[in-house]
């Protein structure tokens, strides 16, 4: 077994979790300021 073999699995890893946050952040970012642009009353 070698450790070289692992590195690109772990670089997949800190692409998907970053695809991960995005795709929750970007949409709640949107969200928030859509909804900053209402009329409070």
């Amino acid at each position: 077994m070698n450790d070289e073999s692992t590195k690109p699995e772990n670089e997949d890893g800190y692409a998907d979790a970053f695809a991960a946050v995005a795709v929750v952040v970007l949409p709640v970012l949107a969200i928030i300021y859509w909804l900053s642009g209402t009329p409070t009353s």
